[in-house]
């Protein structure tokens, strides 16, 4: 089961990516206003960067979560810490 087969099949919100921190980590802000800091599963996600302050779509869990970008460009993580 790719992540294709996910995207087709479970829901995507819009997320905002706030901030791409140090050693893989990124802030998000979910569609409800809640922000969570959350660890990429292998290493970096090497896009993050470009897209602080912009609109990503997030399969959002409390255990790990899902990244896709306009381009289509998807990363995973561990769903870390609400904050703020």
């Amino acid at each position: 089961m790719g992540l294709k087969f996910l995207e087709m099949t479970q829901e995507f919100e819009e997320a905002i990516l706030v901030k791409d921190l140090p050693e893989g980590v990124v802030v998000i802000e979910r569609a409800n206003g809640e922000k969570w800091k959350l660890d990429a599963k292998k290493d970096w996600c090497r896009w993050a960067w470009r897209y602080e302050e912009k609109k990503v779509r997030l399969k959002f869990g409390y255990v790990s979560s899902i990244l896709i970008n306009d381009e289509g460009d998807s990363c995973e993580f561990w769903t870390e810490e609400q904050i703020g």
